[in-house]
């Protein structure tokens, strides 16, 4: 099996993504008007795309009826949102179908960085069939909001950053290519840094993946630092340059990359003091919110998938209606919170009895703490929150399912390894059940209320 899954390894990974592609933009077009944060984010791109100055402005009344300007978010998306309805029209398909664009590379993303990680052609297809299947990420690739776009850009800071390690032997303590000039050396940890820039010139939690990569090579450097303290007739002078070079990185250069995302803004006219501004009345919007809202949540609801999001509704008949519920995958995400426990004690069983030899132990190291990163810092957030807050998180919850299964898959046990295929049956018939409930394919009334809502958390509390 293994030996078919990696001659074939391309043509599947494309059968997958088509897969994807279909399920993300099969009836995009429905609903036929805005849904959920559709009235800020699409409404925007409009005016972006119409180069109309109140999209960088908080002041103006809605510009249509029942909408608001979405000034509280970088304007990346909402650049790729207004392109896609410059070549398609100004249409829910149009809006909507940058979105179902970054899904499909979500799901590209998650393959290459499981590749990166573990060098497993079978793992890189198993999560990216995983994060095909889930259903926070096709909905929110069905939806003009930016949570889909800062995952992409936030898995390719993650995919350059392991490349990058790679090439300079924290792995395996030896350098893939023994003769590389500087630049060629570190061109993938800028590369990081400007894919982390993206992020954050896409959504603030962007810099969660900055920080997480900030942290790891602060770690690094004090490694370095403290070995040097003891070597004799060691120069500083490599410590410092590194140490410029993280600033440049993880720093500098997304700082830049954020401010040239408000082009548009700073053609129009709009000095640095209006974006100084600007930043302010985001700010002080983020953190003095007090607004409470029935589809809100916490971070550790989205581990367990407890509080989906209603984002639209299509009452057909009496005894029928279609619904869009931002809502993962219950059987994927159960069973990843299982092996991220799992994952977690092996981890600790290593550490604890230090049997280091295990080659997969620093990229699972650096798979978890990417996984964190990217939403545990939310618990220390003031404003509400909600479940799709929880997206980046669910590819790197993919890889460490997949990582799982497939350690299961190697068991010489012969009854464990059916847990696998198990497993995956589970996953995909929770997806084909599902499947209407996340993209308003009207079903009996009946099988809403004793399955959809077979918790009570996931009904919608209005």
């Amino acid at each position: 099996m293994q030996g078919f899954l990696t001659r074939y390894y391309p043509t599947l990974l494309l059968m997958i993504l088509a897969f994807g592609f279909f399920t993300r933009v099969w009836r995009l077009d429905n609903p036929s008007g805005y849904m959920f944060d559709e009235v800020y984010h699409a409404v925007t791109a409009k005016l972006i795309a119409h180069n109309d100055p109140r999209a960088f402005e908080w002041w103006n009344p809605p510009p249509e009826e029942k909408t608001a300007v979405d000034w509280l978010h970088p304007p990346l998306a909402k650049y790729t949102q207004a392109a896609s309805m410059l070549l398609m029209g100004e249409t829910p398909l149009g809006w909507r179908f940058s979105s179902a664009i970054f899904g499909v590379l979500v799901i590209f993303a998650t393959a290459s960085l499981a590749y990166e990680l573990f060098a497993s052609r079978t793992l890189s297809l198993l999560a990216a069939l995983l994060a095909s299947l889930d259903g926070l990420l096709l909905t929110m690739s069905r939806i003009a909001m930016n949570d889909i776009h800062v995952t992409f850009f936030i898995l390719l800071a993650f995919i350059f950053y392991v490349k990058y390690l790679r090439r300079t032997g924290a792995f395996s303590g030896v350098q893939e290519r023994k003769r590389e000039t500087t630049l060629s050396k570190y061109k993938y940890f800028w590369l990081s840094g400007v894919a982390g820039g993206l992020a954050a010139a896409t959504k603030w939690s962007g810099v969660f993946a900055l920080g997480i990569i900030g942290l790891t090579e602060g770690l690094r450097w004090l490694r370095v630092a403290a070995a040097s303290l003891t070597a004799k007739n060691t120069s500083n002078k490599l410590l410092y340059r590194n140490l410029i070079r993280i600033f440049l990185a993880l720093i500098f250069i997304p700082a830049i990359i954020y401010l040239f995302s408000y082009w548009q803004m700073f053609l129009q006219g709009k000095d640095f003091d209006h974006f100084k501004e600007l930043i302010n009345q985001t700010w002080l919007y983020q953190t003095r919110l007090t607004a409470t809202h029935p589809g809100q949540s916490r971070p550790f609801d989205w581990f367990l998938n407890l509080k989906p999001v209603w984002f639209a509704v299509d009452y057909v008949s009496e005894t029928s209606r279609g619904n869009i519920y931002a809502f993962g995958n219950p059987a994927l995400i159960w069973l990843g919170a299982t092996s991220v426990f799992a994952v977690l004690g092996f981890l600790i069983k290593k550490l604890v009895y230090r049997k280091h030899s295990d080659e997969n132990l620093l990229p699972l190291f650096l798979l978890m703490a990417f996984y964190f990163s990217v939403w545990l810092p939310w618990v220390f957030s003031p404003r509400i929150m909600f479940f799709y807050h929880y997206t980046p998180a669910v590819p790197l919850l993919c890889i460490i399912l997949a990582y799982w299964l497939k350690k299961i898959w190697k068991s010489s046990h012969p009854d464990l390894r059916l847990l696998t295929p198990a497993a995956l049956i589970l996953i995909f018939a929770a997806f084909l059940v599902w499947f209407p409930h996340w993209t308003n394919i009207p079903v009996p009334t009946n099988f809403i209320e004793n399955v959809y809502f077979l918790i009570s958390s996931w009904r919608y509390a209005s």
